[in-house]
């Protein structure tokens, strides 16, 4: 047979190349009509008692309602070797029409030509099943054409699909699978399902087998050829990270496949992608209450700070989407500010997208903004957050974070602004470094600045909320893009030290926890919420290494460089001395904090950025930190020697007792 379909080839190129015209789809399926018609008006005949009358004119009238039938559905246009579920449906309309009308017009047609006879019976049902073999008939036709056609055109394409195993054996794999066996373009050839119950195993779907995981996958690789597997968004999410992480070791490369229920149509295949690092966290994803919060942002004006960012960035993403009067976008960057402005005008969602090039740290500038634009909600996302690069710039670092915050929250609150969001970073528990300290600061005077209000009776406190978390996959600041550009260089991967870890979230998800605090928080909190297991950073190195398709240690080697100035190994959520309170959401927490009297911290939030302003000695700026944030104790950093005149001097101990309080 293999041999023939080589012949037959070159034969049929040119039919290949070409489809076939409508008329000739048309002329066929009325032929179908025709054969069908007349096999069974021979059959009638066969068994009946007496013959049928009328042949020809009968058959004119059947052929004539099957053409009209055919007419009103179109089965004509679709093209036959690429014949959907779609065009099969339309196929069974047209056919069951077409038997209704020609039941009707035979029955009318008997009575107005010919007696009623004892087999008047057999003549109603003849429509029905005539109907059945006309359908029947051209999806025969149809399947030919494209088995042929399959057949044709395999020499050229099934030699050149990636094998592929299918995670699971559920409804969506199933689908999955079929698109991609109905797709001809594309470049996978599912051999089997991987699944993990026993129930499954022995059997087989679309005509392939179902494989227990018994063992590791080294063995059915070999044995089927394959370096790939497809799995589905819902089993990224229900199969342990275990298991891939065995697979990524054993060398199985995973393919990541969009939710396929989307796809309804033959022309829109699957989206199949490499699996990201970012998909592999082991973590389950808090998700937004949409519903619960978009009544905060109907016709509202947002404005956003540090807008170009990351974290600003997908802030805006997520906010247009409720349907808010304007967004206002505000950053120092030009171009990644213009790009975002770009992006979101060509959504054409109707909100009114206004960027403006500005430092938060201008307090001139910053008032013009808030008077003209007469926010109702402010997300403040801009901030310094390098730790090395803050390091050997506290005074920039004081200046932006703790300055910056200042201001947009001083002039939220005289504009009457209803909610302000600060968005700060684990790095300000128990901070090692200045990038820590600065926006623990920040914590510290927007809490104040809350209660401050709420001891002064205003009836309309601008209810200041602030939401820590960690590390952001896929951010500027984050590890993950330094490995990938690491890794296409041809390594080495740099880590600072061989066991340091850091806990992880997606920028969509810290926007939306973001986004969720600031519609739920009454005022004065700073939420936090289970982030799962910290992720140990050389293991994420070389779960990318092997990602990439190379071998960490052969292909690209780790290096350690040492902790860099004021890093440390783990990160925390909470300061010790710290607790939390639980929320509607057991993963959304409030850390209750130390709280410090308004007019403590303001002439000492004021006196450290007096000094930052100065630009004098990094020393004096980080002084003054630290007075004011006891918890602060310098690591691996310069900054050391003032932690033991300090300590010395007793000077934390007096900072507590005399000023800070809790409740």
């Amino acid at each position: 047979m293999t041999k023939l379909t080589d012949k037959l080839r070159p034969i049929f190129r040119l039919f290949l190349r070409s489809y076939m015209p409508r008329w000739i789809i048309f002329g066929i399926d009325l032929i179908i009509v025709v054969l069908a018609f007349s096999s069974l008006w021979l059959f009638r005949d066969t068994v009946a008692s007496h013959r049928g009358d009328l042949f020809s004119l009968k058959l004119l009238l059947a052929t004539s309602i099957y053409a009209f039938s055919s007419l009103i559905f179109r089965t004509y246009r679709g093209v036959v070797r690429f014949s959907t579920v779609h065009d099969l449906r339309k196929l069974a309309q047209s056919s069951i029409l077409a038997s209704l009308l020609f039941l009707v017009a035979s029955y009318f047609f008997n009575n107005l030509y010919s007696e009623i006879s004892s087999f008047t019976k057999f003549n109603l049902f003849f429509p029905i099943i005539l109907g059945f073999m006309v359908i029947a008939g051209q999806l025969l036709m149809r399947f030919t054409v494209r088995s042929i056609f399959e057949m044709l055109e395999s020499g050229n394409v099934v030699e050149k699909k990636t094998k592929v195993f299918v995670l699971g054996a559920d409804n969506e794999s199933i689908k999955l699978t079929t698109q991609i066996q109905g797709e001809k373009s594309n470049p996978y050839k599912p051999v089997a399902f991987i699944t993990f119950s026993n129930g499954l195993s022995n059997k087989s779907v679309c005509g392939l087998p179902i494989i227990e995981v018994n063992g590791n996958m080294i063995t059915l690789m070999a044995k089927y050829k394959v370096k790939s597997m497809l799995v589905t968004k819902s089993h990224l999410d229900t199969v342990s990270k275990e298991f891939y992480d065995k697979c990524i070791v054993e060398g199985l490369e995973l393919l990541l496949v969009n939710t396929i229920s989307k796809y309804n149509h033959h022309d829109i295949p699957p989206q199949i992608n490499k699996i990201k690092i970012e998909d592999l966290l082991g973590r389950n994803a808090i998700e937004m209450d949409k519903d619960a919060i978009q009544d905060q942002f109907i016709d509202q004006v947002i404005l956003i700070t540090g807008a170009g960012g990351s974290i600003g960035a997908e802030i805006a993403r997520q906010v247009i989407q409720f349907r808010c009067k304007k967004v206002v976008l505000v950053d120092q960057a030009e171009t990644p500010l213009n790009d975002l402005w770009l992006e979101l005008t060509a959504l054409r969602t109707g909100v009114e997208i206004k960027p403006i090039v500005a430092n938060v740290s201008n307090i001139t500038r910053m008032r013009q903004i808030f008077e003209c634009a007469k926010p109702s909600l402010v997300f403040h996302a801009a901030a310094y957050k390098h730790v090395p690069m803050m390091e050997f710039h506290p005074s920039t670092a004081v200046v932006t974070n703790v300055l910056g915050t200042k201001i947009c929250a001083d002039l939220s609150m005289e504009n009457g602004v209803k909610r302000f969001v600060m968005i700060s970073t684990d790095k300000a528990v128990n901070p090692t470094n200045v990038m820590g300290a600065s926006k623990r600061a920040a914590e510290i005077y927007v809490q104040s600045l809350y209660y401050k209000q709420l001891e002064e009776n205003n009836p309309n406190p601008t209810q200041f909320v602030t939401t820590r978390f960690g590390n952001v996959l896929g951010s500027n600041g984050s590890v993950v893009p330094l490995f990938k550009r690491q890794i296409e260089s041809g390594g080495p991967i740099t880590i600072t030290h061989k066991e340091i870890t850091r806990y992880f979230m997606t920028i969509p998800e810290a926007c939306s926890l973001v986004l969720e605090a600031g519609c739920t928080g009454k005022g004065g909190e700073i939420y936090i919420f289970d982030m799962g297991e910290a992720v140990r950073i050389y293991e994420l190195a070389e779960k990318m290494i092997r990602l990439s398709g190379k071998i960490p240690g052969k292909d690209i080697s780790i290096v350690e460089t040492g902790l860099r100035p004021g890093e440390k190994l783990f990160e925390e959520l909470l300061a010790t001395k710290e607790n939390t309170i639980p929320t509607y959401h057991k993963k959304v927490l409030i850390a209750k904090v130390r709280r410090y009297p308004f007019n403590f911290i303001e002439p000492e939030i004021n006196e450290v950025i007096d000094i930052a302003l100065k630009y004098t000695q990094p020393t004096d700026v980080v002084w003054r930190l630290k007075m004011l944030i006891p918890e602060f104790k310098s690591h691996n950093s310069e900054y050391e020697e003032i932690d033991k005149k300090l300590e010395a001097g007793g000077a934390h101990e007096n900072i507590y007792t005399k000023y800070v309080y809790d409740k």
